[in-house]
């Protein structure tokens, strides 16, 4: 069947969803049609309180429904939508997207049963998790998936204590939306204390079929990429470095066979980038008052967006990473991957908002959030800092990384390189850190 593509396939309102605020951003203004669509959307989602009706009761962690015990029962199927002023069907679990936030217990025995309520087969894997191959939720592999109109019943031990997530393994019914926090309490005392806790999950949506999205990007990967380098770009490096130095650059780049932009496969062209199933404008608030230790679990459940994350204002103290305890390291920055999780800790220092602001590492659009003491209220959210090109600082090759549109010096350390950072995982981290 032929696929055209629409004239509008790609507007300016696509960025403006998320790439724009109320300012213009640089000297670009963008439209905000679809933005202020989605404000009115998110915001009468919260003012209906319907998303805590639709939890039928169950424990609430900031508007987000907790599911506790050994005995959960999950019903995966379509909900309605509407992120940036367009209805569209999303994978949810009870309705929910995210689904809901699932706490186990160490040492204890879970059965949770999920029925497939969709046309298609479905499954559900749990991301990190140690527990037997059959369990794993992967079909093809660990077993068949979940059969239209069926429930499966996944029992396992729960063998360890963290931030962990879960989400499906069945063509693209993550992207769609079907991913969920996973807590792990330990056993014991939990050695990381805090007075709140709150997850703050990060995804991208498209209002595009997922199948759509793939087989633009096997036709040219670079399908989504608004930023290819331009002739205003060599003529700038002309500029700064001289001739010479700017033909080698780009001679280096061919002879790599590799684009200097291509930080992600897709961008917010495509892109709503959401934080706990809500876009930008809609705010999605956690409460925390002067002086409490707030711990924030950020999960990137996104399909493909990496996601640099600070609060400006505030200092963040990782505390674990992957559901692996470290050592606390104080950051103000750090980039997080995807299926990656971080613990940190922060604290206001006063009764004033303060935006929790997730950018895509190719800065088409960001994902935001606050943190604040009463709800209603709101803090400036930062400009995007500037698109740039690959290095070898970017991904800690090089001592040193680059200097923030600020000022702010930063380095790009392993984590367990980093000065009092020691893990018991045995991954390499990368941490973005305040200059000693």
């Amino acid at each position: 069947m032929k696929d055209p593509l629409e004239p509008d396939d790609f507007p300016a309102s696509r960025f403006a969803t998320n790439a724009s605020h109320l300012p213009t951003h640089g000297n670009v203004s963008l439209p905000r049609r679809r933005f202020v669509q989605g404000v009115a959307t998110g915001g009468l989602l919260a003012a209906a309180g319907l998303w805590p009706a639709l939890a039928w009761g169950q424990e609430q962690a900031g508007g987000m429904p907790v599911l506790r015990g050994t005995d959960i029962r999950l019903k995966i199927g379509l909900t309605p939508v509407n992120f940036t002023g367009a209805a569209r069907q999303a994978t949810a679990v009870n309705g929910l997207v995210p689904a809901p936030i699932l706490r186990l217990k160490e040492g204890e025995t879970v059965a949770i049963h999920v029925t497939n309520q969709l046309a298609q087969p479905s499954s559900i894997h749990w991301h990190g998790i140690l527990l037997p191959f059959d369990m794993d939720g992967v079909p093809g592999l660990a077993f068949p998936g979940i059969a239209p109109g069926e429930t499966f019943t996944y029992r396992f031990k729960v063998q360890q204590s963290g931030t962990y997530w879960y989400h499906s393994h069945s063509r693209f019914q993550e992207q769609t939306g079907l991913i969920g926090p996973l807590i792990l309490d330990p056993a014991g005392t939990d050695p990381i204390q805090a007075d709140r806790d709150y997850v703050v999950m990060l995804s991208d949506w498209s209002d595009r079929e997922p199948e759509w999205i793939f087989r633009r990007l096997k036709q040219s990967s670079d399908f989504f990429n608004y930023q290819m380098p331009t002739v205003g770009d060599l003529v700038q490096d002309i500029r700064t470095m001289g001739w010479a130095q700017a033909i080698d650059k780009r001679k280096m780049w061919d002879a790599m066979r590799m684009n200097p932009t291509d930080l992600g496969d897709v961008s917010g062209a495509t892109y709503t980038y959401l934080a706990n199933g809500m876009p930008p404008a809609a705010n999605w608030t956690a409460i925390a008052h002067p002086g409490e230790k707030v711990r924030l679990r950020v999960i990137n459940g996104s399909a493909t967006t990496i996601f640099d994350v600070r609060i400006p204002g505030l200092k963040m103290t990782v505390v674990s990473a992957d559901g692996q305890d470290v050592e606390p390291v104080t950051v103000d920055e750090f980039r997080i991957s995807v299926a990656e999780t971080y613990d940190v800790i922060v604290q206001l220092p006063d009764e004033r908002a303060y935006t929790i602001f997730a950018q895509s590492i190719d800065r088409s659009g960001y994902a935001r959030a606050t943190l604040a003491p009463r709800a209603g209220m709101a803090a400036p959210v930062p400009r995007m800092d500037p698109k740039t090109w690959l290095s070898h600082g970017r991904y800690g090759h090089g001592r040193h990384a680059r200097h923030g549109r600020h000022g702010r010096s930063r380095h790009v350390l392993p984590a367990r390189q980093a000065r009092g950072v020691a893990t018991r995982g045995a991954r390499t981290r990368h941490v973005w850190h305040a200059a000693r």
